[in-house]
């Protein structure tokens, strides 16, 4: 799947859902943004290619990239590092998946927790513990590989 497919799919998975918010701005062939709340620009991930993925959501950054062990400490300083296996198949679901789920809620607060090193030695791999506030009572917990998001509702 290239990235011409991908703007396909996430357009048909993600416009029914935000409407005239969703806008796709094709930079070049292998660098596109996604943008989900319109000229908010808060909410939206941006495609390096096929194999890599930064969703952006109230100021917070999830980074899903194939060449993981690529990264050191300064790439991902603050991040939320998706640290399950990437496949470049099933990627663009997880994505829509994971923005389904942040849809209507916003971050409260992040905690981390280092559980080793990636091989070269040169970042950590971490846990993270999101907690969210929703208006939703259905909302439940969500548990994506390393990352977890705990809803709070909102009063």
């Amino acid at each position: 799947m290239g990235i011409t497919e991908l703007e396909i799919f996430y357009e048909a998975s993600l416009r029914p859902v935000f409407g005239a918010q969703f806008r796709i701005v094709h930079e070049r062939d292998d660098f596109v943004h996604i943008i989900l709340d319109g000229e908010k620009e808060d909410f939206f991930f941006t495609l390096y290619g096929v194999g890599h993925v930064r969703l952006y959501w109230c100021n917070e950054c999830f980074i899903f990239d194939n060449q993981r062990n690529g990264l050191v400490s300064s790439d991902t300083f603050g991040e939320i590092v998706f640290e399950g296996k990437i496949d470049i198949q099933k990627l663009p679901q997880t994505i829509v998946d994971l923005v389904l789920q942040l849809r209507d809620s916003s971050f409260l607060s992040k905690k981390e927790l280092v559980k080793g090193k990636i091989p070269s030695g040169y970042d950590d791999i971490r846990d993270y513990i999101i907690q969210a506030k929703t208006n939703d009572p259905q909302k439940n917990s969500y548990k994506l590989a390393n990352i977890v998001i705990e809803y709070n509702l909102q009063s």
